[in-house]
């Protein structure tokens, strides 16, 4: 014992006296492997290195080779734009639009967008953009064509749905998409049904649903539309609180479980709208995470009918933290199960009744679908 204690004191003496290489040459590196390779490629390789390029490849790397398609490690390009996005935040004109063959059919114009200041309506139809016709470019790149960076214009050909045409000049701006849009629809019968789209799950997201709904509830609606097609999804509070704008305080709406993450129960808990009140879920293959949520929820307790096709199947509840280089690494930490136990990873959300929107008409197809659903018996 003696000698051992001898020879680790005689290291370190040594190492005091003719410095850090040698004492790194006699004990064992500290660093993680990573570090040891990125160290040894930034200091002896013989051309130039960018250390922080080789140290975000093995983040990119690690994240990989858990085998979940949910953890992922994003650069500060990527953290910065999923930011804006997740914000509703874009450079562009400001619509909303239904891909045809031959056209992009306007859905929505956000209040205070660039589209709104040109003067664009709800049912026009773009059929050129730059003078390059919509069916000699494709829908998609046609999307693309509008958008660009803010304060440069773009030339769109509009057509009416009545057949007359115009030209309308709309300069780019930041656009904020509105976290919800609500109004009344007429449903079978006459019938007064309030429709609430939800684009994303952020903060704040439960209270405007339920304020939209009991105002268009107050102005006469005597049923309730949730749109949740496209909505990938946002937090998991907020999920579950927009599940309790329409369940009793107490329900069941989703549990988690993860290796490192104890079982947990969400019940809702709130001012739910009144239980007499029928409500139809809107999705499709976008609608994730919180959105699958809230439609298996309601689906489970009896209380939604759910429209639209199976959504994507993301029954995964994560964490995100900023990385020291302005980037971000999201982990899966649990699962979640609809208050019947059903993990939705396989198949999604299943909808009551199937139906999807037809990009080739002006109709909301699905939407039709949801309304027939709520319309009341025949006398």
């Amino acid at each position: 014992m003696a000698g051992i204690v001898a020879l680790v004191l005689g290291i370190f003496v040594i190492g005091a006296i003719f410095g850090a290489p040698l004492r790194d040459a006699l004990l064992p590196s500290r660093d993680s492997v990573p570090d040891q390779v990125a160290d040894l490629i930034t200091q002896r390789y013989e051309g130039p290195v960018d250390r922080a390029a080789l140290e975000r490849a093995a983040a990119i790397a690690m994240a990989q080779e858990v085998g979940d398609r949910w953890t992922t490690y994003f650069t500060p390009e990527q953290w910065q734009a999923l930011q804006r996005a997740t914000e509703g935040e874009y450079t562009g004109i400001g619509v909303t639009i239904r891909a045809t063959r031959n056209a992009l059919v306007i859905r929505e114009v956000y209040p205070r967008s660039p589209a709104a200041a040109a003067g664009l309506q709800v049912g026009e139809s773009i059929i050129a953009v730059g003078g390059v016709p919509v069916s000699r470019r494709g829908p998609a790149r046609s999307r693309e064509a509008i958008l660009g960076t803010a304060g440069t214009p773009v030339t769109l050909r509009v057509r009416a749905p009545g057949g007359a045409e115009r030209t309308v000049k709309v300069t780019r701006g930041e656009v904020t998409v509105p976290m919800v849009q609500a109004r009344m629809v007429t449903g079978p019968r006459g019938a007064k049904v309030a429709y609430i789209d939800l684009n994303r799950f952020e903060r704040g997201a439960a209270d405007e649903v339920r304020q939209q709904a009991m105002r268009l509830i107050r102005d006469g609606a005597t049923a309730v539309v949730l749109d949740l097609r496209g909505d990938p999804g946002g937090l998991l509070d907020e999920g579950v609180d927009v599940a309790g704008v329409f369940l009793p305080p107490g329900t069941l709406v989703v549990s988690t479980e993860g290796r490192a993450s104890p079982r947990r129960e969400f019940k809702a808990d709130g001012d739910p709208i009144p239980a007499d009140i029928p409500v139809a879920v809107l999705v499709d293959g976008a609608s994730a995470s919180a959105s699958e949520i809230v439609a298996g929820a309601l689906k489970d307790e009896g209380r939604a009918v759910v429209v639209g096709q199976p959504t994507l199947g993301k029954s995964k509840v994560q964490v995100t933290q900023a990385t020291s280089d302005g980037g971000a690494i999201r982990v899966t930490i649990a699962g979640y199960r609809t208050p019947k136990g059903l993990d939705i990873a396989d198949g999604g959300v299943t909808p009551t009744i199937r139906s999807t929107d037809d990009p080739a008409t002006a109709r909301d197809e699905a939407l039709e679908a949801a309304l027939g659903a709520l319309a009341p018996p025949r006398p």
